[in-house]
């Protein structure tokens, strides 16, 4: 029995109701951990007077730690991102507090995001050989030239932490291989553990009357996208390629649902709601574009479901849950080449890979999807199958425990 403590940030409840990819990412390796055995604590905060310093969610034993939190309320964009940078450092000393104390009983730290992990690994220099990082940062896919300053230097300080743990945990091959050559790491250190999904929460079973009704899907092709309003999310591409849908091919039933809101990471380049309705109305867009701003996970769900298509045309990514979420429903993907998407998108199987920041390319393969139901039909049953078969959570968290285990 191996005795493993995963950290969040301390910024998203675990388990996450809404977004916070890395923390679904710990809490369901986590929980498929300890019902193989293992001794599992994920170190969250107390965000509310009412949490217990102890908790248990479906198997996981989830430490709160009382740790100070700067309440930023409505403070302008780089406030925001300062002091949620700081409340992350705050959480992280407490963190570090726990680990010196139950430092006889731990044999892994798992470490997730840079901020923390830098400042955990700084402050404990003698637990560095429990240590394991995963590096969620979709940035490493990007090019030097196409990064802000801000960016840059995040991954040098990403590097830092990498250089400086036992294990660092790639979520696809070619975040691999530019940690080896742009950040210096080790080949030997390096290993790669893909994202997985919860193949019975997200499937196409489940009823999704209401949720028609609720957003009007009813007798429209929908086209769903999920993620942050961010420019690394290619976002405005998407609106770009839905005008061409909607009034140069002439398919005026197509309805465009974008789940999610601006981010407010320091390292993203936000876009804001009403920067985005101003590029809806300069393509006369208002009827086929609905922004629902973040969901809960029960909600979205339906949406997976309810859609047609699933749309990722991301500059960047690292693993992203939301293409598995899509194919574990039953959906074909249409998404870029960049990152870990072509080991879960197989272009003309379960979906279409297409090029980075090209509209018009986007633009056709939704056209062909619409054109063809059947082949919709056939890459949807191909998704599900390979979610299953592949990306299903506890055969990731067997490929991690080997990673622990090595």
């Amino acid at each position: 029995m191996m005795k493993i403590v995963q950290t969040s940030r301390g910024k998203v409840r675990v388990p996450a109701k809404r977004e916070g990819a890395p923390e679904t990412v710990i809490f369901n390796t986590s929980k498929h951990l300890a019902r193989m055995g293992h001794k599992v604590v994920i170190l969250d905060r107390k965000y509310s007077k009412d949490d217990l310093s102890i908790d248990c969610v479906e198997d996981v034993k989830i430490a709160r730690l009382d740790a100070l939190q700067v309440r930023f309320g409505k403070s302008p964009g780089f406030i925001r991102f300062v002091l949620a940078e700081l409340n992350i450092a705050l959480f992280a000393l407490k963190v570090s507090r726990y680990l010196r104390r139950n430092r006889q009983n731990i044999d892994i730290i798992h470490l997730h995001l840079t901020v923390i992990g830098l400042i955990l690994v700084l402050l404990n220099r003698r637990l560095r050989s429990k240590m394991f990082y995963t590096c969620h940062l979709s940035h490493w896919a990007l090019a030097t030239n196409e990064l802000s300053t801000l960016e840059r230097i995040t991954l040098l300080l990403d590097s830092y932490l990498m250089r400086r743990v036992k294990r660092v945990i790639a979520l696809n091959d070619l975040a691999k291989e530019s940690f080896i050559y742009r950040g210096k790491v080790k080949a030997e250190n390096i290993v790669v553990v893909h994202n997985g999904v919860d193949t019975d929460f997200f499937n196409p079973n489940i009823e999704v009357e209401g949720t028609v009704k609720r957003y009007g899907l009813e007798g429209k092709l929908t086209v769903l996208f999920v993620g942050r309003l961010a420019e690394i999310k290619g976002v405005e591409y998407l609106i770009k390629a839905a005008n061409i849908v909607v009034n140069e091919f002439r398919y005026r039933d197509t309805l465009f649902v974008l789940v999610g809101s601006p981010t407010f990471l320091a390292v993203d380049k936000s876009i804001t709601t009403g920067e985005m309705l101003s590029f809806t109305r300069r393509y006369q867009l208002e009827n086929n574009i609905i922004f629902t701003g973040s969901l809960p996970s029960e909600e979205l769900r339906t949406l997976y479901t309810a859609a047609d298509i699933f749309v990722l045309p991301s500059l960047g990514e690292g693993d992203p849950l939301v293409t598995l979420e899509a194919m574990a429903s039953g959906k074909p993907v249409i998404a870029t080449k960049v990152g870990g998407i072509p080991r879960q998108v197989r272009d003309g199987w379960n979906g279409f890979l297409i090029d980075p920041a090209d509209e018009r390319q986007l633009a056709e393969k939704i056209k062909h999807l619409i054109d063809n139901p059947d082949e919709r039909e056939r890459m949807g049953l191909n998704a599900r199958r390979y979610a299953e078969e592949e990306f299903d959570w506890r055969k990731v968290s067997e490929r991690l425990l080997r990673v622990y285990e090595s």
